[in-house]
């Protein structure tokens, strides 16, 4: 008959095999946890020209993506420094004071028109009063950010562009891995990392993607707090009258000339006179009150 094991020797198997257990623990966890390099933000190199190029443009797409943030957001923050608010305060806060300030400023006479091509430009022209030091610099804060958040929209949106092109081909080394590294002893670790290389460029193109609209709708929410309608016409520009359009057709009708009695010839054409033919309208009138 045998005896049942002691309370004592019941403690000592638990804190053996609990001493087990936490000397395997990190083994095991660092062999099923590793995380890749380029999840790391580093490049590998295997030697191989096509797979070293991936990663490292991988790698230079991740770094840009975590800048898209404060990239979409710097148009924002110098605008809301611009009109006295706090740089992290709300896009609806920061368009609300902008569309105030313009207000006032139309109040008084002004009148604004918003250029994006070739580049991003906003004009302003005088009308009731001049633009004094303050309107300048608020004109001068709204039109630099403009032109930030156009650049950071077009930027992020190439980075999300580039991203898509890498998964591309990516997707065409990983397909072909298992032939082209046949025997190769980097083998597994070059096809996790192209695993790894699939999940860091869908996030980098979401990341750009993302704040490239947001910047473009920070773009688009300033022309239409500007958006004054048309230019106005120049200063001392006579609008002249529109010529007389003739009846009918189009073209004055005159009586055919008689032919001579006893002649067979008919008459020679008549020659066309320039002063018969109808005036160009004029041209529009520009905006030379317009300054850049």
């Amino acid at each position: 008959m045998t005896r049942p094991p002691d309370r004592a020797g019941r403690l000592r198997a638990a804190a053996l095999a609990l001493l087990l257990a936490g000397v395997q623990a990190p083994l095991l966890a660092a062999c099923a946890a590793q995380p890749s390099q380029i999840e790391q933000g580093r490049a590998l190199r295997t030697g191989r020209q096509p797979h070293d190029e991936l990663f490292e443009a991988t790698r230079e797409v991740r770094e840009e993506s975590l800048k898209a943030e404060e990239l979409a957001g710097a148009a924002h923050a110098e605008l809301a420094r611009a009109l006295g608010l706090d740089p992290r305060s709300s896009g609806d806060a920061v368009l609300e004071a902008t569309r105030a300030r313009v207000a006032k400023l139309r109040a008084s006479g002004a009148l604004f028109r918003v250029e994006l091509a070739p580049e991003a430009r906003l004009i302003s022209a005088r009308g009731g009063r001049s633009l004094d030091a303050d309107d300048r610099k608020l004109i001068e804060a709204i039109e630099a950010s403009l032109k930030s958040s156009v650049a950071a929209s077009r930027q992020l949106g190439e980075l999300s562009r580039r991203a898509a092109a890498l998964e591309e081909k990516r997707a065409s080394l990983a397909a072909t891995t298992a032939d082209t590294l046949a025997g190769d002893p980097r083998r597994r670790e070059v096809k996790r990392e192209l695993e790894a290389a699939e999940r860091v460029l869908a996030e980098a193109g979401a990341i750009a993607e993302r704040h490239a609209g947001r910047a473009s709708k920070l773009a688009l929410d300033l022309v239409l707090a500007l958006d004054a309608g048309p230019a106005p016409a120049r200063r001392g520009a006579t609008s002249r009258p529109a010529p007389r359009q003739p009846s009918g057709s189009g073209a004055t009708s005159r009586p055919a000339p008689r032919q001579p009695s006893g002649s067979g010839k008919a008459p020679p054409p008549r020659r066309s006179n320039a002063a018969d033919a109808p005036k160009p309208p004029p041209p529009p009138p520009d905006a030379d009150d317009f300054d850049p």
